[in-house]
């Protein structure tokens, strides 16, 4: 019986190929090679349905994109490079020591080099030691020197150990610059009357910091300074002496020596260091300085500075705004000298314009920064870079009622923001203003409050 079956079932897949070869050669004749029959039709071929597009002319969209193209193509080119060394940094094991740890380590020793860049002192570089002794995070011994090619030297020491529940923090440092400006006092100073002058500055002193709950914290510092300035070196000119010779500033070619004693009370709801989460810092403080040489009267500073971050709507993309205010009230005599008044020598207020250029009793500043994202390596919130627009604007004073918008200096620009592993790693900016533009490769950020004693920062001693 099988024999018969199977002749059957063969037979039938033979009568089933003829049907199919039959209506194949029925096919009307207008039907292509591939074309078949379906319930609705015939199936029309691949060349049939394809939709032919013409390309049109892009003479103006280039006309309209060329301009763009030629200002960012340098963005790209920097944003590329940075990404570049960013990467080969994480593939090399380099990033890791780009945040508190530094690059050689023997022991309980750390130490790398420095940098500085921007600003009237010039390209510079140097060196930091760190000291740990590993009882705890916070017990550090600090020591950094550096030394630019336009005659500026300053060397700091800073020791940060925990004590009573807060932190103490110990320090000294010394500073030498040979070509510091002057360009008169006031908000109507003039660029045209750019001088040179001599600044010689040392200082020691200690800080208490403890924190009073959550995010509050108080810090109470007591500083010896000691500033003393003399005419220029023979290359720079003119000399102060020259251009002012008939309105010396008080205080020039004199030494001012005193105590600084500080109250300090800070508030920080931010929780990162390189991308800070939203929240706000702000701090204020009163300070009194003692004279205790020959020269010089007693006076009060007040200083308080506000900063916030606003998240906007795409990851770490944020809106950082701050505001400084710092005055001076003179006493009666009005001996206070020019180095202890308020003045833009850091590059965080009036950002746009070289340091000193503006110096009175008052200083004000308002600033807000846009920063995104450029590039991050692996994920969000990682290794990358950061760019940044902003736009900065205040003025000096010497009354309170000489604050008036006619006379704010207003400057922008941007840059781009390295973020490692261990947080901020450091930021080039370019920022402009009517007078100039200022380009500064630095190791610190933007609101934020930093350092103190341990950092070596030798303008603790004249807080501007």
């Amino acid at each position: 019986m099988r024999a018969p079956m199977l002749v059957l079932v063969m037979l039938a897949v033979s009568l089933g190929c003829a049907s199919f070869a039959l209506a194949r050669s029925e096919a009307p004749s207008g039907a292509g090679a591939d074309s078949t029959e379906s319930y609705w039709g015939s199936i029309p071929d691949d060349t049939s349905s394809r939709a032919a597009f013409t390309r049109s002319s892009r003479s103006v969209e280039q006309a309209v994109l060329a301009p763009f193209y030629v200002v960012t193509y340098p963005v790209f080119l920097l944003t590329r490079g940075i990404k570049a060394g960013l990467i080969f940094g994480d593939e090399h094991g380099v990033l890791p020591r780009l945040g508190p740890t530094l690059p050689i380590r023997i022991g309980s020793v750390q130490a790398g080099p420095g940098f500085t860049y921007g600003g009237h002192s010039g390209f510079g570089g140097g060196g930091t030691i760190l000291v740990d002794r590993r009882a705890a995070r916070s017990d550090w011994i600090k020591l950094r020197y550096i030394t630019t090619v336009k005659g500026l030297h300053q060397g700091g020491a800073g020791l940060r150990l925990p004590w009573a529940r807060g932190e103490v923090e110990a320090g000294a440092g010394y500073r030498l610059e040979r070509n510091a400006r002057f360009f008169g006092l006031g908000p109507s100073s003039a660029k045209a009357d750019q001088s040179f002058y001599t600044e010689e500055q040392s200082w020691a002193g200690l800080s208490y910091r403890r924190a009073l709950g959550g995010p509050l914290a108080s810090e109470w510092r007591a500083i010896y300074t000691s500033i003393a300035t003399r005419g220029p070196r023979p290359e720079d000119g003119p000399g102060l002496a020259q251009r002012f010779a008939s309105s010396i500033p008080e205080g020039f070619n004199k030494r001012s020596e005193g105590v600084l004693s500080t109250a300090l009370l800070r508030l920080d709801t931010t929780q990162s260091s390189g991308r800070p989460e939203p929240g706000v810092i702000t701090q204020g403080q009163a300070s009194y300085f003692s004279p205790t040489g020959t020269y010089g009267d007693t006076f009060w500073r007040y200083g308080g500075e506000a900063g916030a971050f606003l998240p906007l709507w795409f990851t770490d993309r944020t809106l950082a705004i701050r505001s400084a205010l710092d005055w001076t009230e003179a006493p009666e005599t009005h001996r206070i000298p020019f180095t202890r008044i308020p003045t833009n020598h850091s590059g965080e207020e009036l950002r746009g314009f070289s340091n000193y250029r503006w110096r009175d009793r008052g200083l004000l500043d308002v600033s807000a920064e846009y920063r995104w994202p450029a590039w991050a390596l692996e994920r969000a919130h990682s290794v990358g870079i950061d760019a940044y627009m902003f736009l900065s604007s205040g003025q000096v004073f010497n009354e309170w009622h000489e604050i008036t918008t006619h006379l704010w200096q207003t400057s922008w620009g941007g840059g781009f923001r390295a973020i490692t592993d261990q947080g901020f790693g450091g930021r080039i900016e370019i920022a402009r203003s009517r007078e100039s533009t200022q380009i500064r490769l630095r190791a610190d950020q933007m609101f934020d409050f930093k350092g103190g004693l341990y950092a070596g920062n030798a303008h603790v001693a004249a807080p501007n």
